[in-house]
């Protein structure tokens, strides 16, 4: 497990989506149920509705555990055309947080976790033992990992 010392923003953010596209199967995001959305968030969902593998109720995701809390927990694709809907709402790896968009980004490759966040508490991990990968994203200029 290797652990962004900062966050990737900008160019370093977006080559990191490309990585993750790259090499992931699907991903996930996050909408507590304690936490409303804006319009900005609102729109955000209707946006990606039509892309929407599965809508799950759950009280835990990868680096996240509720206490008598439940959430929905949105499943994707990993398509190229949602990669350019979320290099186009965000600049930065833990800017996933509501009111403006759905939470903790996370990605998977073959149902295993790949990249995992908690946006709120800025912490994001790839989690792949395959070195290859390790490589791809430490290669990329601007992040910093330990």
């Amino acid at each position: 497990m290797k652990k962004f010392i900062e966050e990737p923003k900008g160019t370093t953010y977006k080559e990191l989506l490309n990585v993750a596209f790259s090499i992931c199967d699907e991903f996930l995001l996050v909408k507590r149920d304690q936490h409303d959305l804006n319009e900005n968030g609102e729109k955000f969902i209707e946006e990606i509705k039509p892309y929407v593998k599965e809508i799950k109720r759950q009280e835990e995701w990868p680096g996240t555990t509720l206490l008598g809390h439940y959430a929905d927990v949105y499943y994707f694709h990993c398509h190229q055309e949602l990669k350019e809907i979320l290099t186009n709402k965000t600049e930065r790896l833990y800017q996933w947080l509501t009111p403006e968009l759905l939470e903790d980004i996370c990605f998977l490759k073959n149902g295993e976790v790949w990249l995992a966040t908690v946006a709120h508490e800025k912490i994001g991990v790839i989690m792949s033992k395959n070195q290859s990968e390790l490589e791809r994203v430490i290669g990329i200029e601007g992040i910093t990992m330990s």
